[in-house]
């Protein structure tokens, strides 16, 4: 079966369903479409359809006042604000949203969870036919507020916070819409520039190390990476340089290079005071356990975060190297759902601040 997906703010949350999953049955359909109707009648009078069987409707669309906005494009990316709530309006609960304001305004928020917009692949098979057909209303600027059948959203599985078959309302705000991979690669690396020359301004005034061109073994400048030596120890016999193959002990943090949300770390103080529950973690443990990596000198070959190897490359041990990248040097233009509440989208850029610790 066709699995398709939006990423989430919250991988917990991230709205998964199957394109062929069961519908619900008819006489299911027909409670739903009713309740939908209703509300719809009670509380939104000025509502229109987007679906002619009034299974999906736009209850609110406040434009945005600028002239010449992009709108989604299919095969291209959107940005988006995202939240979600039950029915009924009148004791409605929200199961997801991006704003962390607003999960602090109703007890639900969490210092693991990462609270940020959207960014998604833009294609009718890879994303909720709601949230497609919703967006596909937009253009940047504009926020839209939809009421829609389950079989339009979470189906007949339903997601965490949603129950199977259950109609959902979920506003929208189109941050921005980009055409197309190209155009999110170029995205992409201008975040990774503005970010290095904000930084190394600053860096520059406190006398700091500061961010130059990363450059693979031959000594070519990468586009897309750069590294930051923040404290290097010179090599000798007891202060070896890494070679293909050798399994280094390393200390990292991960951060979001856009908003500087910890994404992981073995570090316990900067877990600590990041605010997650993590047992090990304390005020005055420096980590919780050492990071095995695998080094490769074939920087862009490895499988691994290619980012690490490039950072690590021609230093010796005892050294700390910060480094900025794109995710051709991380985890990849489409991105990856393995933590479950800071999922990373496509085509985002990434920081790691790393501790060359051993070679065992």
């Amino acid at each position: 079966m066709r699995k398709f997906f939006v990423l989430a703010a919250m991988a917990a949350l991230v709205l998964l369903a199957s394109r062929c999953a069961k519908n619900p049955s008819e006489s299911w359909q027909d409670a739903e479409l009713q309740l939908i109707k209703s509300t719809v009648k009670v509380h939104f009078p000025n509502a229109r359809l987007i679906k002619d069987d009034s299974s999906l409707w736009v209850l609110a669309h406040a434009k945005s006042t600028s002239g010449n906005l992009r709108a989604p494009q299919e095969d291209g990316y959107v940005e988006f604000a995202y939240c979600g709530r039950l029915l009924p309006i009148s004791r409605s609960v929200v199961y997801q949203t991006t704003d962390s304001l607003e999960a602090r305004r109703l007890g639900t928020y969490a210092a693991t969870t990462h609270y940020a917009p959207i960014f998604a692949y833009y294609h009718v098979d890879y994303m909720q036919t709601a949230l497609h057909d919703a967006l596909k209303e937009m253009h940047e600027g504009d926020t839209l507020t939809v009421l829609s059948a389950s079989w339009h959203a979470f189906g007949s599985t339903g997601t965490t916070g949603v129950a199977a078959n259950t109609p959902v309302i979920f506003t929208l705000t189109l941050n921005e819409a980009v055409a197309n991979a190209d155009s999110a690669a170029a995205r992409e690396l201008r975040m990774v520039e503005t970010y290095v020359a904000t930084y190394n301004a600053a860096a520059l005034d406190a006398n700091a190390p500061t961010f130059a061109p990363a450059k693979d073994s031959t000594g070519t400048p990468l586009e897309g990476i750069y590294v930051c030596y923040i404290d290097t120890v010179p090599r000798n016999d007891s202060t070896p340089y890494a070679q293909t193959g050798d399994a280094l002990n390393l200390k990292y943090s991960g951060y979001f290079l856009r908003d500087g949300f910890l994404l992981d770390s073995n570090i316990g103080t900067d877990v600590y005071e990041a605010g997650w529950s993590v047992d090990t973690a304390s005020s005055t443990s420096t980590y919780q356990t050492y990071y095995s990596h695998t080094f490769s000198k074939a920087l862009l070959a490895t499988s691994s975060v290619k980012a690490f190897d490039v950072a690590l490359l021609n230093i010796a041990v005892g050294s700390r190297v910060a480094v900025a990248f794109t995710s051709s040097y991380g985890y990849g233009s489409s991105g990856t759902t393995t933590s479950t509440t800071r999922p990373i989208y496509p085509y985002t850029p990434l920081r790691f601040y790393i501790s060359f610790v051993s070679i065992p």
